[in-house]
């Protein structure tokens, strides 16, 4: 049944006043979220005292829906109900308000939210069958990255969690994936630390200290240049410093021991 939604003098729910927190699973089960929701100053329960209230996750044509009671008696789900089962991490939250009569009028709506991932979390890997690719970088609608990995080979989570080949291998050209979009396609502020994509520019300048250029025009040779010798120069310490990309191969093919 296709539902219809009246928008009809729906208020705007502010950011701060929904709060989404990614936790991280334990013992192998999936993340979940904690939530802090503030609407009382919006009126909706004086207005319809049985308006649903709900919570969607999604990313690309994936997404999630919890239901939070109403208005009047707000209902969280349990720990094991907040699960994200099929959303991603990286993931992005809104919650509405729909009308208590059933005639699906929507009284109010948040903006798409950026939860709040674990710490040192800034890549997602999601398995997802990708045809005859191993791997690939996936941007989403511009939103934070995810590394997808293609899930018909075989033992693959194991090798994605504790090969150090596959580090060596893929990891340094996901940084180089992820820079070269967000410096010179996205020209996200290296400064901006509200960016969600800020944590990228921390761990490449944790790598190379200085600042990070800022391309103001991409079609500028120059300062396409300058930007691609920025990003060659952290995949460089990366590849050194945090896989030890050579080496592992070498070692992995028996060369050099």
């Amino acid at each position: 049944m296709l539902r219809r939604f009246n928008y009809t003098e729906r208020k705007p729910i502010r950011k701060s006043d929904v709060v989404v927190t990614i936790r991280t699973g334990r013992n192998g089960q999936e993340p979940y979220f904690d939530i802090e929701l503030r609407l009382g100053s919006y009126g909706f329960a004086e207005a319809d005292p049985e308006a649903q209230v709900r919570l969607e996750a999604w990313r690309g044509n994936i997404s999630e829906r919890w239901d939070f009671g109403t208005v009047s008696q707000l209902v969280v789900p349990s720990e094991q109900g907040r699960r994200l089962k099929e959303a991603p991490l990286s993931s992005q939250f809104r919650l509405t308000v729909v009308a208590g009569d059933g005639s699906g009028r929507l009284l109010g709506a948040s903006p798409p939210i950026r939860p709040v991932l674990p710490r040192g979390s800034l890549l997602h890997v999601a398995f997802e069958d990708i045809g005859d690719e191993v791997w690939r970088v996936d941007f989403g609608d511009g939103d934070q990255p995810q590394l997808v990995v293609n899930n018909k080979i075989e033992l693959v989570y194991d090798i994605v969690q504790s090969d150090d080949r596959f580090r060596s291998l893929v990891m340094p050209q996901v940084l180089r994936s992820v820079l070269t979009q967000i410096v010179l396609f996205e020209q996200v502020e290296p400064d901006d630390d509200e960016n969600p994509l800020s944590g990228w520019f921390n761990l490449a300048l944790s790598l190379v200290p200085g600042k990070a250029p800022k391309v103001a025009d991409p079609s500028d040779v120059v300062e396409r240049e300058r930007a691609q010798s920025w990003i060659d120069s952290v995949v460089s310490e990366f590849s050194t410093a945090k896989v030890d990309a050579a080496g592992v191969y070498r070692r992995a093919q028996g060369v050099g021991l």
